[in-house]
């Protein structure tokens, strides 16, 4: 494992984060162009936020993607779960029958605690309190083109 939240997880906080900066329907297009994703990984993370109900999707010519009115207020927990995301300090956090020595283990605490910790934090997180500034957001991304 080369990180605790993958890759995909990390973009779909990304994407959700940045649908609720602009606050108006995107094209999927536009999410790929300004957060430098390539559209089949945008295109699997808004299947799966869809089925979570944090996109709301409309198709045909004028179609778009926005973020569910409940959204702002998920926190990045609820996102990454929605992902899939089973970050794990250690396999004795949650497989209590991995380890004989469970029951004297003081390194079990620890690396529970730990789990506690982030999971508390990730779940305190609302994506409402990490919105691009947009200014920020769009001339970044201008001039990136231009390069």
């Amino acid at each position: 494992m080369d990180s605790f939240i993958l890759r995909e997880e990390d973009y779909a906080i990304r994407i959700i984060v940045f649908l609720a900066t602009v606050g108006r329907q995107v094209k999927t297009d536009e999410i790929c162009k300004s957060l430098y994703l390539s559209r089949p990984i945008v295109v699997k993370i808004i299947n799966k936020l869809k089925s979570g109900g944090f996109i709301v999707t409309k198709t045909g010519k004028d179609g778009g993607l926005t973020i569910s009115e409940s959204t702002p207020e998920a926190s990045m927990f609820d996102i990454l779960s929605c992902m899939g995301f089973t970050g794990k300090v250690n396999a004795c956090t949650s497989d209590h029958a991995a380890c004989q020595l469970l029951p004297i283990c003081k390194i079990n605490r620890l690396f529970g605690d730990i789990q506690r910790e982030i999971e508390e934090r990730l779940k305190r997180a609302k994506i409402k309190e990490f919105l691009f500034n947009g200014n920020e957001l769009f001339t970044k991304s201008k001039s990136m083109q231009e390069v």
